[in-house]
């Protein structure tokens, strides 16, 4: 929140290479970040007030995570297909051979692209996964095998964990994976799969930023959209994970984490402005210690949360087609506002332009004004930005049938 102080080691500067970024684990109490061209570091969260190097010389790397009691780190630099995990229990041990400390390359499946940690690990590389379990006492460590059938990782910062289970963009679209038993399958298949494939701009796979929302059943995926001159993601997926639904909005974005929020009081307060120009309502989650929310750090470099006003919404029905023309003389949108404006399209063929009418607005009556007429319709109901609102349900249509042409 208003509060940063920099921890970065005293000393030699960072050099993070284009198009890489921080990745970190927590092996308490030490807080372990990589970069793939820095050293290791190491921040003790009992202790320290900067980060250093991590002992023990472990090998740049791009990712990391915990499995177990050890340390796995990924796409080691200069063998992106290899892993390589710490000592036993000793996250400052990097000594392959001895203290069940070793590194294994992939013989096929391409660079490794992320790991899942946990009691099992499983190494996500462009063309396939494969499963690490540890055997106590094994000169192997690990029992490695693939998953068969299991997709690639296509997009690194797309992976999502959350308990058991994973979320991730492959090169055929996302998947829901079980981490549990190695199962997988594709999610938004029929539905918004597709959409999502045609406006990620090609080539820009790694800037796809995903973050599970800590308190609703939702995980956001930031993209770079089709039609974006730049590299910085300008579109956001939300997919709701219990329905298999997806909605999208329109916001930069540089990074994306669940969040933990600060401590604020009436004094620091003071460093947002008026009781007129809080960028949160005074009940917002945002100035509770310790609220979980998902924080986003837009294109000027600054921690925003989703807690601001309602965006504009727009609101696209599938077509509908009763089996003769049809004259649409009115809609009714269900939805918990009077602000809606509804408008209508009709055409005679599929393959015709779909060309909506002028927007209504909403009547006394609940109703929205419409004349058009066709054998297939279709509603775009929209919402201004700012009006209070909550649950769209869905729209009824008032018609009339009309003769064959």
């Amino acid at each position: 929140m208003p509060y940063w102080n920099d921890v970065t080691r005293i000393g030699t500067p960072y050099t993070t290479a284009s198009g890489e970024r921080w990745r970190f684990a927590l092996f308490n109490p030490r807080l372990i970040a990589t970069n793939y061209t820095d050293e290791i570091q190491v921040f003790n969260i009992d202790s320290d007030t900067d980060f250093s190097n991590l002992a023990g010389s472990p090998p740049r790397a791009r990712y990391i995570d915990v499995v177990r009691d050890f340390v796995f780190l990924g796409a080691i630099n200069g063998h992106e297909n290899r892993v390589h995990w710490s000592g036993i229990n000793d996250a400052e041990f990097w000594t392959p051979g001895t203290q069940s400390c070793d590194f294994q390359d992939a013989p096929a499946g391409g660079p490794v692209k992320g790991i899942i940690g946990g009691a099992t690990a499983y190494v996500m590389q462009q063309q396939r996964v494969t499963r690490f379990n540890y055997v106590p006492g094994s000169t192997a460590i690990f029992q490695v095998d693939e998953v068969q059938g299991a997709k690639g990782l296509a997009a690194s910062n797309s992976l999502v964990k959350i308990g058991d289970q994973a979320w991730y963009l492959s090169t055929e679209g996302f998947y829901w994976f079980d981490i549990v038993s190695g199962g997988q399958k594709p999610i938004g298949v029929n539905k918004w799969r597709t959409f999502f494939l045609n406006d990620l701009r090609a080539g820009t796979e790694n800037e796809v930023l995903g973050a599970a929302d800590p308190v609703n059943p939702v995980i956001l995926w930031a993209y770079v959209s089709r039609d974006n001159s730049t590299v910085i993601p300008d579109r956001v997926l939300c997919y709701d994970r219990i329905l298999d639904e997806a909605s999208i909005f329109n916001v930069s974005v540089e990074a994306m984490t669940s969040w933990i929020t600060g401590d604020i009081n009436m004094e620091t307060m003071n460093s947002y402005g008026s009781i007129d120009t809080l960028p949160y309502s005074l009940d917002s989650p945002a100035w509770k210690l310790g609220t979980s929310t998902i924080g986003i750090f837009r294109n000027d470099h600054k921690l925003s949360y989703l807690q601001g006003a309602n965006l504009a919404a727009t609101v696209t029905t599938a077509d509908g087609h009763k089996g003769q023309r049809e004259l649409i003389t009115a809609t009714r949108p269900a939805i918990d506002t009077s602000a809606a404006t509804v408008a209508v399209a009709m055409r005679e063929r599929d393959g015709d332009t779909v060309t909506f009418n002028s927007a209504e607005a909403m009547e006394d009556t609940g109703t929205v004004p419409a004349w058009a007429s066709g054998n297939i319709g279709r509603a775009k109901i929209q919402v201004p930005a700012g009006a209070s609102w909550s649950l769209l349900k869905g729209i009824d249509t008032m018609s009339k049938a009309r003769g064959k042409r």
